[in-house]
């Protein structure tokens, strides 16, 4: 059953947006073995180095590192973790440095937090 693979997995969500950062949270994350909030892109590698996460979700524009940026140095310490990246901008540019990085998913804002969740489960059986 997919619900029972979610629940052995980590999840690092990296969101500067308090407020989405916490809808996102309550709407998915208690489908998984845990759901960790970081607020800005050094923080998210800091929390990635430290708790191994299965999955990262993160926002492109945030204060002190990018997305994108912190995508790139996680990529470089973990090649195979998926990072689903959520963001306000559909420009090109973003779009093909994120495919240049090796970004699994690329939602716009706003998006149905449902439709995340489903893309992981879809994902699930490929990870670990």
């Amino acid at each position: 059953m997919k619900n029972r693979a979610l629940k052995e997995i980590k999840v690092l969500l990296v969101e500067d947006e308090e407020n989405l950062a916490r809808l996102l949270k309550e709407a998915i994350g208690d489908n998984f073995h845990s759901f960790i909030v970081a607020t800005d892109g050094v923080e998210g590698v800091e929390f990635f180095k430290k708790i191994k996460p299965d999955i990262v979700i993160t926002d492109i524009m945030m204060p002190r590192l990018s997305g994108l940026d912190m995508a790139k140095e996680i990529k470089q310490i973990s090649p195979k973790t998926p990072i689903i990246i959520l963001s306000a901008f559909s420009e090109k540019e973003k779009l093909f440095s994120a495919i240049d990085i090796g970004i699994n998913k690329y939602f716009l804002k706003p998006f149905d937090p449902d439709e995340v969740l489903e893309y992981i489960e879809s994902i699930t059986p490929k990870i670990g």
